[in-house]
């Protein structure tokens, strides 16, 4: 899933390769750019044909072998390397077109399961360019999927040195080195590097969950708690079982208090169906009706459409207090579902 490169991107290079090579045969050149103008189009035929006939009339034409091979590669991929093979000898190769054939070499590898092989050409493309973005992100997928997450993760960081827009999947990567490290019973750097993913910069959602049973576990409950609220914001659809994890969590503490404040403080940043339901309940068991209606009366400005807040204002009108438990129930179901699609 990690390898695909578009041939148009692929093409888009060589148009800039081949335009600006030194040629004594313009005709070649005009040739060429048929070919990937067909290409461009998806006239992969009409290319092929092109490219045929050009190599025919020059056979020193580096370029349309390249672009030849790339197009069999979906058709018949041993062909296409022993093409990229035979040009990658040649002597005189400028160094971008190095970098190039090494590419379609390591891609042709990739299409007939040789990661090996394909790790090998991208390296060649490290050693002609050490901050080549493509050839890095490539060696770096091919960790992941060897699960060599320590590999992975230097790779990430290179990434994130020499280019100003990274996808940045450091929390991720040291998430997965401490979840081996867990499973190798080394609880030190277990915890070391699930608190090294969460400072990162994009925080990979599940380290908030893993560090929160780990402060759980310890004891550190408020620091169990702030994680699980973290996590709740970073992955909107397990936030209702997130919530109800911390009220249970606070009900065994005998903490169950301290739900009206925690989740007043969640209110005030942001509108949360599941949160707004359960302290509308809360203030109704202290006989806060005016708090309740208070908040009610807050968001139903702000969200007119919510069957949420209009199965609380019913809430309210009642007195019936199995009514209320029945739309209360409603609302969790409402919420619940909604998370789950």
């Amino acid at each position: 899933m990690y390898y695909f490169l578009p041939l148009i991107f692929i093409v888009l290079i060589l148009v800039f390769l081949v335009n600006n090579r030194k040629s004594k045969q313009s005709t070649d050149v005009e040739v060429y750019n048929k070919a990937l103008k067909a290409i461009i189009d998806n006239n992969h035929e009409r290319a092929f044909q092109i490219l045929k006939d050009l190599i025919k009339k020059d056979s020193n034409n580096t370029e349309a072998y390249l672009l030849l091979g790339n197009l069999l590669r979906d058709r018949n991929i041993n062909k296409a390397i022993r093409i990229h093979q035979s040009i990658i000898v040649r002597p005189g190769l400028s160094k971008q077109m190095k970098i190039q054939i090494h590419q379609a070499l390591g891609l042709d590898y990739l299409e007939v399961g040789n990661t090996i092989r394909s790790e090998d050409e991208f390296k060649k493309i490290i050693e002609l360019d050490s901050k080549n973005i493509w050839a890095l992100t490539m060696l770096k997928n091919i960790c992941i999927d060897n699960q060599s997450w320590d590999k992975a993760l230097d790779l990430e960081k290179k990434l994130i040195k020499h280019q100003s827009k990274s996808k940045n999947e450091e929390s991720m990567l040291n998430y997965f080195i401490a979840m081996d490290y867990k499973e190798k019973d080394n609880q030190k750097n277990y915890i070391n590097f699930l608190e090294r993913s969460v400072l990162s910069e994009h925080v990979y959602h599940e380290s908030y969950l893993e560090l929160a049973k780990v402060y759980q576990k310890k004891g550190e409950i408020d620091l169990a708690i702030k994680n699980l609220i973290l996590f709740a914001d970073k992955e909107p659809n397990a936030s209702v079982k997130t919530f109800k994890d911390i009220e249970n969590m606070l009900f065994e503490e005998n903490r169950f208090n301290e739900m009206e404040e925690l989740y007043e403080g969640i209110l005030s940043n942001m509108f949360h169906k599941y949160v707004f339901n359960r302290l509308i309940d809360i203030y109704l068991e202290k006989n806060d009706e005016d708090a309740a209606r208070e908040l009610v009366e807050k968001f139903a400005k702000q969200h007119e459409e919510s069957y949420i807040i209009k199965l609380n204002q019913i809430k309210l009108d009642t007195d019936n207090i199995e009514l209320r438990k029945s739309l209360s129930e409603v609302c969790y179901s409402v919420t619940l579902n909604e998370n789950n699609n």
